[in-house]
């Protein structure tokens, strides 16, 4: 997922009275990691997130409200692009074009009927404790794009959600401005022909194409990075079990071991290289936070030793982990 999601969420925590940025670390996201322009965060992660974060507002109704806060530049060139297409049709269509930019584990499809248009996202996967307000926020920031590009008035026929969230029925019939289909199979905007085939009052072709290849050279950046991004989220989740340890990272990746160092020195890497790099920052972050001790530390990285890690630590930074703590 696009980490800028993932910061609406803390905001939303923030301005609701709660520590914005402790929700991101406990859901396992560093926050200085998620607010690097372009970062992305793992679903897992970002499920879990919304479930803390619906948890400590007490906010069942939280999608509505991170939705709307989102600015149409938070999903990239896509959401710019959206604005100055030359219809909502070709809007909705540049979304199904460039759906893995926002999530690569979103299904969003198109679908004409006879008398509508229907804008259709399941996930490809379903995550494991799946938090439907996930799935809300993207159709409530869909509506709000095509609010802004059209006009504030303008509603759907129907929303179509797939689940029974009737705690929030009232809020999403007011937001939406329609019937609200819950229970249903799938999650989907439906609106009439007419509207959606509207000449947008700020369509431009040049800036529409100029945020199109913004978006297509991002993806492929995206996928020269991700070999190396899933290894480091392997890494993560297995550094306290086995270490640093190619063999379950390849197994994991189901490629050998060989080919799991090809494929690193293909992006610029070795493995000792990237989990020095994730070791270094973890413990940082770690050491930051002020809560888990030297020795978590040193299980979480992976470490047989404290001293192990000492040494590995004042290599990277000049201080031991203590000395670096203090100076905070």
């Amino acid at each position: 997922m696009l980490s800028n999601i993932a910061l609406a969420i803390a905001r939303a925590v923030s301005e609701s009275g709660y520590d914005g940025e402790q929700v991101l670390i406990d859901a396992g996201i560093d926050p200085k990691w998620a607010a690097q322009p372009d970062s992305r965060i793992p679903v897992g992660h970002h499920q879990r997130l919304w479930h803390l974060a619906i948890d400590r507002t007490q906010n069942p109704c939280l999608a509505l409200k991170v939705g709307q806060s989102l600015p149409p530049g938070a999903i990239h060139g896509l959401g710019l692009g959206w604005l100055v297409s030359d219809t909502l049709k070709s809007a909705f269509q540049r979304l199904v074009h460039f759906q893995r930019l926002v999530s690569t584990n979103a299904d969003i499809r198109f679908a004409e009927t006879p008398n509508s248009y229907e804008l259709v996202g399941q996930p490809r996967t379903l995550p494991r404790n799946f938090e439907t307000a996930s799935a809300d926020a993207l159709l409530v920031l869909s509506m709000r794009l095509c609010r802004l590009a059209l006009s504030d008035s303008i509603t759907p026929t129907e929303v179509q959600l797939a689940h029974d969230h009737s705690v929030c029925l009232e809020s999403y019939r007011e937001y939406f401005g329609c019937k609200i289909v819950l229970n249903a199979p799938q999650y989907a905007l439906v609106f009439d022909k007419a509207l959606v085939e509207q000449v947008l009052p700020g369509a431009n072709p040049l800036l529409a194409r100029l945020n199109d290849q913004a978006v297509t050279d991002y993806l492929a950046r995206y996928d020269l990075a991700d070999f190396a991004t899933q290894v480091r989220r392997l890494l993560i989740e297995t550094l306290p079990e086995s270490g640093p340890d190619q063999a379950v990272i390849a197994r994991e990746l189901n490629v050998s071991v060989r080919q799991l160092q090809r494929e690193l020195q293909t992006r610029g890497y070795s493995f000792k290289q990237l989990t020095d790099e994730l070791r270094r920052d973890l413990a940082i972050s770690y050491l930051e936070e002020k809560q888990k001790s030297i020795g978590e530390i040193t299980f979480m990285l992976g470490y047989s030793e404290p001293a192990n890690f000492g040494r590995s630590f004042k290599k990277w930074t000049g201080k031991t982990p203590g000395e670096y703590r203090e100076s905070l």
